[in-house]
Parts: structure tokens; C-alpha cells; sequence
């Protein structure tokens, strides 16, 4: 068993680049990628990397949320499979309509509608967020829904 270090929940709040330092010191062997809060980011497991999410509305540049370096047991599980991954029919439907969709297609995800630009965790398998505009649930799905 490993025991490289795999998440930093103690950097949440600190200055990114001091986030960053930190990280590097103990795991030297991964990369890491500094991210705004709400970017959207491509999907894919990479088990060198590890991604910094940064809080733009503060002038410190905090960091959101605990960097981690997914478990890549259960990132190869799901890769293997073959569920469906993406839902880019439901692109315009109402937010509600398309979570439903997705619910009853992968009843083994967690579904969850979000308003764009709000700041999200970053990547979890077991999950598919529906992006929509505005703060209403009914308004219409802006981006393709994908696991993670």
C-alpha cells in the first residue's frame, strides 16, 4: 500500500501559490494544475495530477476546496463500463426535465442541477452536474451533462 499523499484539506483557505507549494513538496510527482472556481474543466482522470481550484472573488486567491488525487481504482471501474457517460440530447431542456432524464437512465448517479458559474467540488464518478441558466431550475440546460 501507498503512502504518498493524496489530498490536502489543510491548504483549503491558504493562497493558492502557497497551496501549490505545499503540494509539490509532498508530491513532487504529480502535476499540478491552478484552476479558477466555475471554469469548466475537460473530464478525464489522470492519476499525476492534482487540481488546485482557486476563489477569484477574493484578492488572496483562496483555495475552495480539498486538492486530491482521485483513487484510481474507482475511476478505472467506471471507465470500463459501459453506461452512459454524457447527455448531450437534453442541451436546452429545462434543468428539472433533464435531471429526471438523466436519473432514470443512471439511477447509480447523483444528479445535480447547478447554476452556471457557481462554485462545484471538483471531480467525483458517482455524479453528473446539469448546468442551467440563472437561478431558476426550470431554465434550460447551457452545457453538455457528463459523469464527474
Amino acid at each position: 500500500m501507498s503512502t504518498a499523499k493524496t489530498e490536502w484539506p489543510e491548504v483549503v483557505g491558504w493562497p493558492a501559490t502557497a497551496a501549490v507549494t505545499q503540494i509539490n513538496s509532498d508530491r513532487p510527482d504529480v502535476a499540478i494544475e491552478v484552476i479558477p472556481v466555475g471554469t469548466n474543466v475537460a473530464p478525464g482522470y489522470n492519476p499525476s495530477r492534482v487540481r488546485v481550484y482557486f476563489d477569484t472573488s477574493d484578492s488572496r486567491g483562496p483555495v475552495a476546496y480539498t486538492p486530491v488525487v482521485v483513487d484510481s481504482g474507482k475511476r478505472k471501474k467506471y471507465i470500463m463500463s459501459s453506461e452512459k457517460t454524457s447527455w448531450p440530447e437534453v442541451v436546452g431542456w429545462p434543468a428539472t426535465e433533464a435531471a429526471t432524464q438523466i436519473s432514470s437512465e443512471r439511477p447509480d448517479l447523483s444528479v445535480e442541477p447547478v447554476p452556471y458559474g457557481t462554485p462545484v467540488p471538483p471531480y467525483n464518478p458517482g455524479r453528473v452536474r446539469v448546468y442551467f441558466d440563472s437561478g431558476d431550475s426550470a431554465a434550460p440546460v447551457l452545457a453538455t451533462p457528463v459523469v464527474g
